[in-house]
């Protein structure tokens, strides 16, 4: 049978930068597509070494943890002991899940699958798995859409929960210097838009507000027919259910500015597609804070500084 070695080798720098790709976006960590490209690269080069008088050397599990460390380094750079570690060790969590997948698929297909060297092989074609192939064709646009949607699904590993920082807003021609609390309970969002939802504490800053603005949310969805008052404030609702399970509307303003600073020695940044919702109903018992924060404004936290 003929092997068309440079097709197999495509096949493995797509794999491989797929893994890659889908271990940078599990560490949440920006990588650049030139470090992707060099970790991939250097990653399918290992196909070469199964061809060489080093083969039998390359299939041992030392030379292969030695070049994962490399491909590792290549991709991620070295900040440290610990990340690296955790790079690599995320690595192989995802190449695992993936690889799973893959014999499962071989598995499906009915491909014979084999043991050569101590390792997973496949009697296929010269071109390569069509298990592999189609791992290729699904996981590109999969890893687009999640990374596009900045992972969504998975929680923000620097969001400080139960953390009290500065917030500045300018909202309806006010500006306002807040404590606002970083609450994980707090999921709103405009169901429209997809806009999260911080809310401010109206009985301590309604004062600082127009009264006419005041007057107006105060009434809830009573006033809803004021168009007029609707788009000079730069407004709108958004349905919320209450505890009881009723379900309810917030008047929300559309900020011009919103910027938080977690402290900590962490930079300030600017928050974007954020709505801020009106509560006439003390948010803390202490008042200790102004506004509760939404999750969701941290995810775009390093695109977007102050």
């Amino acid at each position: 049978m003929t092997l068309y070695l440079d097709v197999i080798w495509l096949l493995n720098f797509l794999v491989d930068w797929m893994l890659l790709a889908l271990t940078a976006l599990a560490l949440k960590r920006g990588v650049s597509k030139k470090r992707l490209a060099a970790g991939a690269f250097t990653a399918s080069m290992y196909l070469f070494f199964l061809f060489s008088p080093i083969a039998q050397t390359a299939a041992t599990p030392l030379f292969k943890i030695a070049y994962s460390a490399l491909i590792v380094y290549t991709a991620f750079g070295f900040k440290g002991f610990r990340p690296f570690c955790k790079a690599w060790l995320m690595f192989y969590f995802v190449s695992f899940m993936t690889g799973g997948g893959l014999i499962a698929a071989h598995a499906f297909f009915s491909t014979e699958i084999l043991i050569v060297n101590d390792t997973f092989a496949t009697r296929l074609n010269g071109f390569g798995s069509p298990a592999s192939w189609l791992f290729v064709v699904i996981g590109f646009p999969a890893v687009w859409y999640f990374s596009k949607r900045s992972i969504g699904g998975i929680e923000t590993a620097k969001i400080r929960y139960d953390h009290i920082m500065q917030v500045q807003i300018r909202a309806s021609g006010v500006d306002l210097g807040l404590k606002g609390f970083v609450d994980s309970g707090n999921q709103l969002k405009d169901p429209i838009s997809g806009r999260p939802v911080m809310i401010i504490d109206m009985t301590k800053l309604k004062a600082s507000f127009p009264d006419e603005l005041v007057q107006f949310t105060e009434k809830g969805t009573e006033s809803v027919t004021d168009f007029a008052s609707v788009e000079k404030h730069a407004m709108t609702l958004v349905p919320y259910r209450t505890v009881a399970g009723s379900h309810q509307f917030l008047w929300c303003l559309k900020p011009e500015i919103v910027r938080l600073n977690p402290g900590s020695g962490e930079q300030p940044f600017t928050c974007t597609n954020v709505l801020i919702g009106l509560s006439y109903t003390p948010l803390s018992s202490l008042g200790d804070y102004d506004c509760i924060l939404h999750p969701g404004m941290f995810q775009n936290q390093k695109q977007s500084p102050a």
